[in-house]
């Protein structure tokens, strides 16, 4: 009989009723599923192995940037790091993809073998049936997670047992539309028995509202995908082109409950437009009812992370801080006045010198809410970027001058892009012990819901919806409309507004641009000098990355991995590899 760790169990819920049982051992599968405080112990062990927040098994917290970086947004400091080696490394099939695999089948059993078990249970049904719906969604998401990844995978809704015959363990891999369909049926299912929004100590678990979001954004990728990409390996990989208008509709019609449920609002709190973007990720008040679904983290029940301490200026922490950049990826971040972020040319950047309040304080106030750039202010000071300071003709790179101005930045701000990630980074916490930052990890936001909405609109020729969708969360912003909409439109201000939000890498692949993003690419960021007489700064562009980068047409799908296919003859391969 199965038999559960318990003490390991207990650390995911610091529940202290729990604490009182006996034995503090092991305990057999049968009492488990007889418990309520047991099951919510098992379930929150099979909510941690989700994995929302991209750092399991990198406990340097360094795999925040994994995403990003693929995407082409930024980087992490070290040329190490998992995040970077991707990133820049030529993929195979023997390739290690470090954070950037996400194969769940151990977990995908252990969901199925919950749901299996609780059906069975003496609980209550209201019990069963909602722990069970919230079993389903993290199947989903996970299901999810891999058909993004690799395109096709098995699905496999039965606990499969060790001693089976051979055609039950070897699976074959569903197609691309079979995984997606049925992550779709699942959703529509389980948001008929979730509640409409979950808070309190239910904070965290997903919601009708959550499996609706989840629906929204899976049904987009389907429909992308129909619309921009092609049918592979006999339909194994994605969708027949007449699929677009399906799924966008299903996309639309899932945003659209979202936002007319009357559940999730636009934060909208701070006048400024500049702080109420950036305390959109900090405030986890009941007020913030944007947020449709967290992962939860308390610093006192041994739950946080490191992200703070990893994107904190590196002079106001004294720790393995300043690990989070952004390339020349800023460039699209449009000026507050609505003219493209390209307007002032490279050339003209690098012929003359610059003031923050001419390059980046008129940007639109996202930027200023995501970005560390020159003089951006911080906990009281400013951070700083420049390399030296250019005074009586003489360049200084040590000391500071008699009213305080220093003449070289930190060393950590000086090596990499000259932008670092603000946004998620909080003014408030200290990172002296290092991983202290329990600020919840957004998984679905209603920011997102409304450009998903316009995109599905905009597919299905409803130009006018999507154009309207899309100015109402530029007005929150504090930017000016759009006249007319796009596609090139919808792009920017979708990797404008999810800035370093796990989308990035994701959003190019499916639109399938990605090639033209990143292919032969040197990503870049920007140097400078200051000139002290003038008290403006002389720019120069540099290579922020060691190599260009590969991104070829196969790269679409990542490799299931020569292990995976060696284990289990009937998995096909994705081409390429």
């Amino acid at each position: 009989m199965k038999k559960f760790l318990v003490l390991l169990l207990v650390i995911f819920v610091g529940c202290a009723d729990y604490l009182d049982k006996e034995p503090l051992a092991l305990i057999s599968e049968d009492l488990v599923f007889e418990d309520p405080v047991l099951v919510d112990s098992y379930l929150a062990d099979l909510y941690n192995r989700v994995d929302f927040s991209g750092i399991e098994g990198n406990p340097e917290n360094t795999n925040f940037a994994m995403i990003s970086s693929m995407g082409g947004e930024g980087r992490s400091y070290g040329t190490h790091h998992p995040a970077y080696r991707n990133s820049t490394n030529v993929i195979t099939a023997a390739a290690n993809l470090g954070g950037l695999d996400y194969w769940k089948y151990n977990n995908i059993r252990e969901c199925n073998n919950f749901i299996e078990r609780i059906s069975e249970s003496v609980l209550e049904s209201s019990t069963i049936e909602q722990r069970r719906a919230e079993v389903r969604f993290l199947r989903a998401y996970m299901y999810f997670q891999m058909v993004i990844r690799y395109g096709g995978v098995p699905i496999v809704t039965e606990v499969l047992q060790l001693d089976a015959a051979e055609e039950d363990i070897y699976v074959f891999r569903n197609s691309e539309k079979e995984v997606y369909d049925f992550i779709i049926s699942e959703l529509d299912a389980i948001a008929q028995v979730l509640p409409p929004q979950q808070s309190g100590e239910n904070k965290g678990r997903p919601s009708k509202m959550a499996a609706l979001a989840l629906k929204s954004r899976a049904a987009l990728y389907a429909a992308s995908i129909a619309k921009f990409g092609q049918q592979q390996l006999d339909g194994l990989l994605g969708f027949p082109s007449g699929d677009v208008d399906y799924y966008a509709q299903l996309s639309y019609d899932a945003s659209q409950a979202i936002i007319t449920g009357g559940y999730h609002t636009l934060y909208d709190k701070y006048p400024d437009p500049t702080e109420n973007f950036q305390n959109l990720f900090l405030d986890e008040s009941p007020d913030n009812s944007e947020i449709i679904m967290a992962e939860v983290y308390d610093y006192s029940k041994n739950r946080a992370h490191g992200f703070t301490m990893r994107s904190a200026p590196h002079e106001f922490s004294n720790t393995f801080s300043t690990m989070l950049y952004l390339y020349d990826f800023t460039e699209r971040f449009e000026f507050e006045d609505g003219s493209p972020g390209t307007s002032i040319s490279r050339e003209q950047i690098e012929s003359q010198e610059w003031s923050p309040d001419q390059l980046w304080n008129n940007r639109d106030p996202r930027f200023k809410a995501s970005v560390f750039y020159p003089e951006s202010p911080w906990k009281g000071g400013n951070v700083y970027f420049h390399s030296g300071t250019l005074r009586n003709g003489e360049i200084l790179s040590s000391g500071t001058s008699e009213d305080g101005w220093p003449y070289k930045a930190s060393s950590r701000n000086t090596t990499r892009t000259g932008f670092m990630v603000r946004k998620r980074t909080n003014e408030n916490i200290d990172v002296t012990p290092v991983f202290t930052d329990d600020t919840d990890h957004i998984v679905f936001r209603l920011g997102e819901i409304y450009l998903n909405l316009a995109e599905a609109a905009f597919y299905l020729g409803q130009d006018g919806e999507a154009l309207v969708t899309l100015n109402d969360l530029r007005q929150r912003a504090g930017m000016p409309p759009k006249l007319t909409i796009d596609m090139d439109i919808i792009q920017n201000e979708r990797l404008v507004e999810l800035t370093w939000e796990d989308h990035s890498y994701w959003d190019i692949r499916r639109w399938r641009i990605a090639k033209e993003v990143l292919d032969g690419k040197r990503m870049q960021g920007l140097k400078y000098i200051y000139n002290y007489d003038t008290k403006l700064y002389q720019i120069t562009f540099a290579n922020g990355e060691g190599i260009a980068r590969i991104f070829l047409d196969h790269y679409y799908y990542l490799p299931l991995g020569v292990d995976r296919v060696l284990e289990n003859p009937n998995l096909i391969e994705n081409p390429g590899y």
